[in-house]
């Protein structure tokens, strides 16, 4: 595939007199917006000539049939209704598309939230398979240095993993008693519950025990829909 980007900023940096007395931070915005999108475009398609009538209603279905795709999380640009498939296609017809360039930014910011998740849930090969999938559309795109460094940080760390089901209050208070006793400042906590009044009640109960055993600061706690009930202590090293 070629990368559209260049041909975008030229235009949109040399369009005379004008453009030469354009502040550089124009210019700059302009990059970080356009710079890391690879699409297929159509050599024949330019932003001098206007796009007929049926290239505009072919662009607006491709955007459409798009957005549905996204909002049902069908990612893969190998699949031909994916969203990142569709709004490259839409790209390819019109380089100018903000719509499809936004879009293409979503599909980002959906595979960094998706690794995130993995990694929190202890599947880092996962995590590192939806940040590359990102990184295909926008290898620079601010979010995912530090999500690749959070997923590192995850392998490193030491966790401890405690099943709520079937604990008896006082079997669970000497459970969250272990998991915050000598626990370092770089120790936080992930609590699964199956809603969220339940994650509530749990991040409560971690706090009292940080109460109990004296550790005078508030829990740092991700909670997340899931069954059985557990809470984990993640330390990195």
């Amino acid at each position: 595939m070629r990368r559209n980007n260049p041909d975008v900023i030229a235009r949109a940096t040399s369009a005379g007199a004008a453009s030469a007395r354009r502040p550089v931070a124009t210019t700059v915005m302009l990059f970080l917006l356009w710079g890391c999108v690879s699409v297929s475009v159509d050599p024949t398609t330019s932003s001098s000539r206007p796009l007929s009538a049926e290239e505009k209603n072919q662009v607006e279905s491709l955007l459409v049939r798009a957005e549905k795709a996204l909002a049902s999380d069908l990612l893969d640009v190998s699949k031909p209704d994916s969203a990142t498939y569709l709004y490259q296609r839409a790209l390819s017809l019109d380089p100018n598309s903000a719509e499809a360039e936004r879009g293409l930014e979503q599909i980002v910011e959906r595979y960094v939230a998706l690794a995130l998740t993995a990694a929190r849930q202890g599947n880092s090969d996962l995590a590192r398979d939806l940040l590359t999938r990102s990184r295909a559309i926008d290898p620079e795109h601010l979010s995912v240095g530090p999500t690749l460094e959070f997923i590192n940080a995850i392998d490193t760390s030491q966790q401890e993993s405690v099943i709520i089901r079937g604990l008896t209050p006082s079997a669970l208070t000497d459970a969250i008693d272990n998991l915050v006793r000598n626990a370092g400042a770089a120790c936080r906590y992930r609590i699964s519950a199956a809603n969220d009044g339940r994650a509530r009640e749990l991040y409560r109960m971690l706090r009292e025990g940080f109460v109990r055993n004296n550790i005078n600061r508030r829990p740092r706690a991700a909670t997340e829909i899931s069954t059985p009930d557990r809470l984990e202590r993640i330390c990195t090293q």
